[in-house]
Parts: structure tokens; C-alpha cells; sequence
């Protein structure tokens, strides 16, 4: 699948998460790719994890101990994992190029549509 669509997928179900579970997801993931940006390689970027790690700074900021950071962000993972690939499969692509008229820009251009539920 596109990886353009699962990542509109993905932002689209942080999204629908329960408002404490997104909040936490959000603050972890935006804390790992800032350091994600400042790495320059893997080996950098994990060296950046574990000396400023995003776990312990959501456990500063949400009050919760570490295994249970590790725990509901394990559990809101496999959340999104399963929601997504569920959405996923309901991805339809009609293509209306054959019904497409003189009106719609010329012949030989595609026209195709995305439909998710």
C-alpha cells in the first residue's frame, strides 16, 4: 500500500485515540523525531535516545512510572497497528478514466478516486 496513504491513516487514527492515550503517543513521537532530526545516523540517533530519553520525559510530564509509559505506549501501538490495517483493507480506488468527458482536461488522463470508511 501507499506509503503516503498509511501515513494519513496513521494520522488520522492518533487523531480518533482517547484524548490522555493521544496525548502521550504525541509526546513521545514528536520527542523522538526531534531527535530523530538531529541525528545525522542510527547509531547517533540512538546514542540521542538514550541519553535524552523520551520516556523519561513523559514520565516527568504525565506523572506515570516508566513501565507504565512503556506499557500504554505498547498498547496504543498495537491500537493504531490493528485500526489501521482494518481501515486499510476498507480502501477502495475507483477509476473513472473511461467515463471521464472532453470537459475534464483531455483525453488520456486518469482519473481516480480514494474512498476510505
Amino acid at each position: 500500500m501507499n506509503e503516503g496513504l498509511l501515513d494519513f491513516l496513521r494520522k488520522s487514527e492518533v487523531k480518533r485515540l482517547p484524548e490522555d492515550k493521544r496525548k502521550l503517543y504525541e509526546f513521545i513521537t514528536e520527542a523522538e523525531n526531534a531527535l530523530a532530526d538531529k541525528a545525522t545516523t542510527v547509531d547517533e540517533f540512538f546514542s540521542l535516545v538514550l541519553a535524552d530519553s523520551p520516556v523519561n520525559s513523559a514520565m516527568a510530564r504525565f506523572g506515570l512510572p516508566y513501565l507504565e509509559i512503556v506499557m500504554k505506549l505498547m498498547e496504543i501501538e498495537e491500537e493504531l497497528h490493528v485500526r489501521i490495517q482494518q481501515r486499510a483493507q476498507r480502501v477502495k480506488w475507483i477509476d473513472f478514466s473511461p467515463n471521464a468527458d472532453s470537459r475534464s482536461g483531455g483525453e488520456g488522463q486518469k482519473q481516480l478516486f480514494l474512498f476510505i470508511h
